[in-house]
């Protein structure tokens, strides 16, 4: 992604202006360059496809007849809705079809798709879809579950309350296969 820092900075210039503050004031004098450095972290996966990398770190003949479940992976991304970050965990079951995933690969799967503004749903759908994709896997299903700071600092403020998201690819989208997954992921009964 080509990122015109200068340009987002003047937005946050005029943004900060809209609301009656100084942007030039002592307070604020180097806030709009320091958000439009944090938009460019905040949004690097855009436009970056995952799924290459995930192909070039997996293992072929590995010796895994079984599901694979990586748990409780850390993530953040921002709400598209406005732009305020959801943060949780995504856990991954999939089922390798001749080839397994380094974790830290799939760690950055994750990493790539969270750096963009979605919606959780999304989310977790684009993670799915590149580790089947990027794996080659006969089954994946994807648990995200993360708490909403548009929901805790806004509107209802609600503090504490999560959503969970699932998606599922493959063998995994239909039973039999879809009832052991969810169950790894302890979601037995959704």
């Amino acid at each position: 992604m080509s990122v015109d820092l200068e340009r987002a900075e003047r937005a946050v210039v005029e943004y900060l202006r809209a609301f009656g503050l100084d942007p030039d004031g002592p307070e604020l004098e180097r806030t709009a360059h320091r958000v439009a450095r944090l938009g460019s972290e905040l949004f690097a996966g855009v436009d970056i496809d995952p799924v290459p990398e995930l192909a070039a770190s997996s293992v072929a003949g590995a010796d895994a007849d079984g599901p694979v479940a990586f748990l409780d992976i850390p993530f953040r991304s921002t709400c598209e809705h406005h732009l305020l970050k959801f943060a949780g965990t995504v856990s991954v079951v999939y089922l390798p079809a001749g080839e397994v995933a380094g974790l830290g690969a799939i760690v950055r799967v994750i990493e790539t798709v969270a750096a963009r503004p979605q919606v959780q749903e999304r989310f977790t759908d684009q993670v799915a879809a590149a580790l089947e994709e990027g794996l080659g896997a006969a089954g994946v299903i994807v648990s995200a579950t993360a708490e909403h700071d548009c929901v805790a600092i806004r509107g209802p403020r609600i503090r504490g309350a999560s959503v969970r998201t699932l998606a599922a690819r493959g063998r995994y989208a239909q039973e039999p296969g879809a009832a052991e997954a969810r169950a790894r992921l302890g979601l037995a009964g959704t």
